[in-house]
C-alpha cells in the first residue's frame, strides 16, 4: 500500500457500481459529506466519473493523503485492481 500512488482513483476514468455498491457509496458519502454525483442505469447500477468530482478524483479518495477513506469497504472493481499491468503503477508492476 505505501507504494500506491491512486492513479486508478484519478483523472477522467470511471467507476462502474452494481446496484448494491451504489447504495453504499451513497451511504458512505453522506456520511462522510462528500459531495457524489452517481449516474444510475435502468437496472440500478451506476456509475462515478471521477472527472466530475472536485480535484476529478474519485469522491472518496483524500486528496491530502491519497488514501481511499472506504478502503474496508471499497467496491469490488477497486478491491480487484490491478487486473493488467498499467504503466507507472507500482502495484501493477508496471
Amino acid at each position: 500500500m505505501n507504494q500506491c500512488k491512486a492513479m486508478c482513483c484519478r483523472g477522467s476514468l470511471v467507476l462502474v457500481l452494481t446496484s448494491g455498491e451504489v447504495n453504499d457509496f451513497k451511504e458512505h458519502a453522506e456520511s462522510l459529506g462528500v459531495e457524489l454525483a452517481i449516474t444510475r442505469t435502468q437496472d440500478g447500477d451506476g456509475w462515478v466519473r471521477f472527472s466530475a468530482h472536485e480535484g476529478e478524483h474519485c469522491p472518496m479518495l483524500d486528496s491530502f493523503t491519497s488514501r481511499c477513506r472506504i478502503y474496508e469497504d471499497r467496491p469490488q472493481r477497486c478491491r480487484d485492481f490491478p487486473d493488467v499491468l498499467t504503466s507507472g503503477c507500482a502495484i501493477s508492476g508496471g
